[in-house]
């Protein structure tokens, strides 16, 4: 019956080789209109040799329509090209109309593979632009349904809807598995499933499909045999197809609905689900249940046994046409949501309950009355209400109301934000019984929010600064929380417990930045500043201060965060000597006097380098680090003393060392 899991051999025969050296002729020409189901869900991005899948077949496609009668009637449905998660992504692509070429490259050059496998929608979609007498669909597929419908069903159901529909199946690229799981719908659609595997076979599967079928074969010689007719009492009327539509506002149903026919005795003759179906039916009257989302309708039905008999159902519905927008002026698409709608639909006004698809678009047909739709996408939620009125149809777009806030920080005296987020802690935060969003080191976070008041906090080095913001649908607020100075007032000693210096000789400070919050740049506050007890305004991080009395030193990290006051107290662990020298009482007194200081080793005895060597007429003081050092004194006129000091920690000693 099929060419199904044969792989190439029944697709070759009777075709030139294809390439530029083959000779190209027009196919067979054929009446039927044609429609081709163009696959470009995400995974017909995979690589097929040097292209993808969906690159093959657009060039495959162009060249087999290029072998086309220019009168012949096609056209072209695409789906999963625009969006990643939308079932209802299903666009035409070129209306049905006569070959040209040139015009479906240009709608194929825009195609991406993005998205989900919508079978059931888009074959539904493709029927709905062939005429009432029917054609051709042909599918061109690399995967199976992925929105929760059975296309094999539905084919069924195109199928007994109107007998003139034909359904091709192409599987490009599958496994055994996965193509029988499409073959059914080319045997319930009555036509053929071939699979392919490459290139070559898809552009034979193509022309096969696409040539009209064979001529039926007979012998002309032959003649039929006499028949000997005898007098018989007339038949009883003979069924015939009767093509039955349901329509609201002159239009085919969205989706399908259950057609039960029963006889004026009440016994079921009939039942089929679709748009519309063609059961066989006697001349005759009957009764017509339609069923569907909240619709139980009953109506007479009168067969009059005519060709082609057609008859056109209104049912007591209006359609419904659903849509969502992020807010005014900001599509999804701009969004960061990720995933499916969830819809609910409330009757307010006793009506049975309806269900809604889970896409981004649904429609729906309903019993008239009062509703309210309610969709829930990514954490937010809108609703509304509409009025369904037989026999109109009603659109609504639900307004999420969502809005962007985009937070900043800048450092004291600066308008341009710090570009690092090192150290950032955001948080945005909205009625009490939301959860707060929140962002770690990210210099300018942006969050999606419905419309609203909120309270944005910056949390860095210990401090919190908070600003309110009010964040409008529709548009991004852009909101700059200013990062105050830190205020470090520094204290030195020469230990704990000893008074803070008091003159300014006695204190050297350097003030170096080591990492500025929002990596900013900044040069020493201080160096080698002779001051007792400095005071300054600095840009907040971490700071380096370094208190140089003498040859005692201390030095600190400190990290000061927006707005902190901070008093710090260096402590040297030094002591302060004073040395004099004199000769003995009636000697005359030196002129100059040189004082050498040596320190002490740790395994004993004294360094032979002195760390201080100073000259004085009279005394000498200095602060030293705590420890024991040797003092040697030595004047002009030769005479020279010693002495060994044990210095502590806080203290100040005193000593005179006699001249011989």
């Amino acid at each position: 019956m099929h060419c199904l899991m044969l792989g190439l051999a029944c697709l070759l025969g009777g075709f030139a080789p294809s390439g530029a050296a083959a000779e190209r002729t027009v196919l067979p020409a054929s009446r039927d209109p044609v429609i081709i189901v163009l696959d470009a869900s995400g995974s017909m991005a995979a690589a097929l040799g040097k292209e993808t899948r969906l690159d093959a077949a657009r060039r495959i496609l162009l060249d087999t329509l290029s072998l086309f009668p220019v009168d012949r009637q096609v056209g072209l449905v695409a789906y999963g090209h625009r969006r990643k998660n939308d079932c209802g992504d299903i666009e035409t692509v070129r209306d049905l109309g006569p070959v040209d070429v040139k015009a479906i490259r240009e709608a194929l050059k825009p195609l991406r593979a993005r998205g989900k496998t919508p079978l059931s929608g888009a074959l539904r979609h493709a029927a709905g632009l062939l005429p009432e007498s029917g054609g051709t669909i042909m599918l061109v597929s690399d995967g199976l349904e992925t929105c929760h419908e059975d296309p094999c069903a539905v084919a069924e159901s195109l199928k007994e809807a109107r007998a003139g529909v034909v359904i091709h199946v192409v599987g490009f690229g599958l496994s055994e598995g996965e193509m029988k799981g499409l073959a059914c719908i080319a045997e319930r659609g009555g036509g053929q499933a071939i699979e392919t595997k490459n290139a070559n076979g898809l552009e034979h599967a193509l022309r096969t499909l696409a040539e009209p079928p064979p001529a039926p074969i007979g012998n002309p010689s032959e003649k039929p045999s006499p028949v000997e007719t005898k007098p018989a009492s007339p038949p009883p009327p003979m069924p015939k197809p009767v093509t039955l539509k349901a329509v609201i506002d002159g239009r085919a149903v969205p989706g399908p609905v259950t057609f039960t026919v029963a006889s004026d005795k009440g016994e079921t003759v009939y039942s089929g689900k679709g748009t519309q179906v063609t059961p066989s039916l006697a001349p005759g009257r009957y009764r017509l249940r339609l069923a569907g989302s909240n619709i139980d309708a009953q109506t007479p039905l009168t067969v009059a046994g005519q060709p082609d008999e057609r008859h056109e159902i209104p049912l007591k519905a209006g359609l419904v046409r659903l849509s969502i927008v992020a807010a005014q002026g900001l599509s999804l698409a701009d969004t960061d949501l990720k995933g499916d709608p969830v819809w609910t639909l409330a009757p307010k006004a006793g009506q049975a309950l309806a269900t809604l698809e889970g896409v981004l678009a649904p429609e729906a047909m309903l019993a008239p009355g009062r509703y309210a739709p309610t969709v829930s996408l990514g954490g937010f939620s809108a609703t509304a209400e509409i009025d369904v009125v037989e026999g109109k149809t009603v659109e609504s777009v639900l307004d999420l109301r969502l809005g962007k806030v985009t937070l900043e920080a800048a450092l004291p005296g600066e308008k341009t934000p710090i570009k690092t987020g090192t150290g950032l802690s955001w948080t945005l935060a909205g009625q009490a019984d939301t959860k707060p969003l929140t962002a770690e080191a990210v210099a300018r976070p942006t969050f999606l929010v419905s419309a609203g008041a909120y309270m944005a906090r910056l949390a860095i080095a210990g401090a919190v600064i908070e600003q309110a913001v009010t964040a409008e649908a529709g548009e991004t607020k852009i909101v700059q929380l200013d990062l105050p100075s830190a205020a470090l007032a520094l204290q030195g000693s020469l230990g704990p417990g000893a008074p803070a210096f008091t003159d300014w000789r006695d204190a050297a400070w350097t003030v170096r930045p080591v990492k500025l919050i929002g990596g900013a740049q900044a040069g020493p506050a201080l160096e080698g500043k002779l001051e007792a007890a400095p005071s300054l305004v600095l840009t907040p991080g971490e700071w380096e201060v370094t208190l140089v009395s003498g040859a005692a030193s201390a030095t600190r990290h400190l990290t000061l965060a927006p707005g902190a006051k901070l008093r710090e107290r260096l402590d040297l662990a030094a002591g302060r000597l004073t040395i004099s020298a004199q000769p003995a009482p009636g000697a005359a007194p030196p002129a100059n006097v040189l004082l050498s200081i040596f320190a002490a080793k740790t395994e004993g005895g004294f360094e032979e380098k002195p760390i201080v060597q100073v000259g004085t007429p009279r005394s000498y003081a200095a602060i030293l680090p705590v420890g024991r050092y040797r003092v040697d004194a030595a004047d002009e006129q030769g005479r020279k003393g010693t002495t060994d000091i044990d210095l502590k920690t806080g203290e100040s000693v005193e000593r005179s060392i006699d001249l011989k």
